[in-house]
């Protein structure tokens, strides 16, 4: 079941991060951060030290493109 899980954030956070540079009408609002709150709460409460490394550094690369897109596109 553990692994399953980080399977699944692992998913979702990769979803956030090919996602999160779509600004245009606010649609990351709607298509990318939904699952990448549920990337980290898979994140906080899995037991696994590697899942936790891999989803904590692909949220915050999405996170960072997030960010400098909407810089970028204001």
């Amino acid at each position: 079941m553990e692994k399953a899980l980080n399977f699944l954030g692992i998913i979702f956070s990769i979803w956030f991060l090919l996602t999160a540079w779509v600004w245009t009408y606010n649609a990351a609002l709607f298509i990318s951060y939904p699952i990448g709150i549920i990337a980290l709460l898979i994140l906080i409460f899995s037991s696994s030290r590697w899942g936790k490394k891999v989803i904590k550094t692909i949220l915050l690369i999405g996170f960072i493109a997030s960010t400098a897109a909407l810089f970028l596109y204001k």
